[in-house]
């Protein structure tokens, strides 16, 4: 019997990189039997021809589609592509689209479904050098870490977050930190981490586009990286501070904003090389609330 696959390429100024990615996903479809890929690439808030590039590649292809949304924001964006999902659907796969895929890739995620029927989350394999390690690729097939540009959520975890209405917070930084707590945690803060609901799939590979220092653009793109980075870690410590009060993992406020109060000062890891962008954003957070 046929099994209907979502597949979501959520993009922000992607237009160098978007072809590939696409490219790689058809290539990543070819000959996979009784599948029915149901494909959205989802552009988000672009300044640039992602939108263009992508509507264009998908108005050829049957079930393929392109939308265009205003805000600049991942968070929202996956928040719009969890409403085309149904609890019928075999899986739902996001894909960053500044990365490629293996020819193999989507195969190696549907076995690893097959041989883990239970879990909630089937994570790809990360492998550009200079983006990762040998230990990242490691602890994400162990199941310990999960990169957002490849993961799949299973039959079990729609129908929780359906269930729960669970979504992710407009403004979040980091939906992976987020979605591999949810998961391993299974909706709960005080049931701990479990193993077996966090799946890392071999031969799920996927490959970035490298960020090297090799221009002014770059270097700003890289410190931006890094202020990212550092917002990430504040709201993780200001949604560990709602969850150890409310536990379940719905209850986080729709707009990352809801969690702001939490942030405490003593979040700040001001004797490492993160202090200055700590201190940056927790200032930046602090006169928001005024």
């Amino acid at each position: 019997m046929e099994k209907t696959i979502r597949i979501n390429v959520l993009a922000y100024n992607e237009e160098h990189y978007i072809k590939d990615c696409l490219d790689s996903l058809k290539a990543a479809l070819t000959n996979l039997k009784d599948i029915n890929a149901q494909v959205n690439v989802i552009a988000n808030g672009c300044t640039d021809n992602t939108f263009k590039v992508a509507e264009a590649y998908c108005c050829s292809i049957p079930s393929w589609s392109a939308f265009n949304l205003t805000l600049g924001d991942k968070a929202n964006a996956w928040n719009f592509a969890i409403n085309f999902s149904s609890v019928t659907d075999h899986l739902t796969i996001f894909i960053d689209g500044d990365c490629a895929l293996d020819p193999n890739s989507i195969q190696s995620i549907l076995d690893t479904y097959e041989s883990s029927p239970d879990s909630y989350i089937i994570a790809g394999i990360p492998k550009t050098i200079g983006r990762t390690t040998d230990e990242i690729a490691s602890r994400t097939i162990k199941g310990e870490a999960l990169s957002g540009a490849l993961y799949a959520l299973t039959t079990n975890f729609i129908s929780k977050i359906s269930e729960l209405n669970f979504r992710l917070p407009v403004g979040l930084i980091g939906d992976d930190s987020l979605l591999a707590w949810v998961a391993t945690h299974q909706f709960k803060l005080s049931n701990g981490s479990q193993k077996g609901f966090l799946i890392g799939s071999k031969g799920a590979d996927f490959y970035y586009h490298r960020l090297t220092p090799d221009s002014i653009n770059n270097i700003k793109l890289y410190l931006r990286r890094l202020q990212r980075y550092s917002l990430r870690h504040l709201q993780q410590k200001g949604i560990r501070e709602h969850l150890n009060i409310h536990d379940d993992f719905e209850t986080i406020p729709h707009d990352i904003r809801g969690i702001h109060n939490n942030i405490k000062f003593s979040h700040l890891r001001l004797n490492s090389l993160n202090g200055p962008f700590d201190l940056f954003n927790y200032l930046k957070i602090k006169l928001s609330l005024q």
